[in-house]
């Protein structure tokens, strides 16, 4: 499945319904706040110029950052391929460019002149795992040198809560994918992307009845999901617990803060 395909498939909890999905874990202003705070961090004194949210949805981090005033001296753009997600935005003076992360350039950015920092949250995922690379590697090439890439990305410290995961979501019919940690910063690396800092954000809460929603899932094939989890996996405590009303997965997620290389 291409990730436009992806995209489109979740495009009945786009638009405003998404700030209410997952507890509003994603319009949460603090369960936002260590992604703010590490934003703040390296980019509040940077000469940055323009602030591209890849993947921004509708705004909700770019607009956190206006209100706190972290970004009052850059330019925000938000960057995502759901038009819905863009329509739903409040603007406020952000710039939005309706694009796929893996197809967009520099260019479409801003002038040669200017310093572009990169931000991201929970959305490696949607490029699969042979994806995850190119990616990256596709930013990367966007980036100038010792420009900022600050991203939020579910990422597990052990391989078997990464596979555990991974079958749930390659059960329910879609290709995302998550890496273990060492996998995330190993493949960092490879697309010369310098790690600074990794510290951790709040895990998200994953109800099969959500999920049933998101990806258009009757509460048979949620049966049968569960199932096959519980069969190779078990239970693991905070990653995939089976409940009276289906089970309940949670994504845990890391900040990375890296430097283009």
């Amino acid at each position: 499945m291409e990730i436009d395909k992806q995209i489109n498939r979740e495009i009945g909890v786009h638009g405003q319904q998404w700030n209410a999905m997952h507890e509003g874990y994603f319009s949460n202003s603090i369960i936002a706040r260590p992604l703010i705070a590490t934003i703040s961090k390296y980019l509040s004194d940077s000469n940055t110029d323009v602030l591209v949210d890849l993947g921004g949805g509708t705004g909700f981090i770019l607009l956190e950052l206006i209100a706190r005033g972290v970004i009052q001296n850059m330019v925000p753009v938000n960057l995502d391929y759901s038009a819905m997600q863009l329509d739903a935005m409040e603007k406020r003076g952000i710039s939005c460019i309706n694009c796929l992360i893996s197809d967009f350039s520099r260019s479409n950015l801003a002038t040669l002149d200017k310093r572009i920092s990169f931000i991201m949250r929970s959305v490696l995922h949607y490029f699969g795992k042979d994806g995850l690379i190119p990616v990256l590697g596709h930013i990367r090439k966007q980036a100038k040198t010792g420009e900022m890439f600050i991203h939020q990305t579910a990422c597990f410290e052990s391989e078997i809560e990464a596979q555990c995961i991974n079958v749930l979501y390659r059960e329910m019919g879609t290709p995302k994918w998550y890496p273990t940690i060492n996998e995330l910063r190993e493949s960092m690396s490879i697309t010369s992307w310098q790690v600074i800092d990794i510290c951790s954000a709040p895990p998200l809460k994953l109800s099969s009845v959500e999920l049933g929603v998101r990806y258009g899932l009757d509460s048979q094939t949620l049966a049968k999901v569960c199932s096959r989890v519980m069969e190779e996996f078990g239970e693991i405590n905070n990653v995939f617990q089976r409940g009276p009303d289906g089970f309940v997965a949670y994504l845990h997620y890391r900040i990375c803060a890296a430097k283009a290389a």
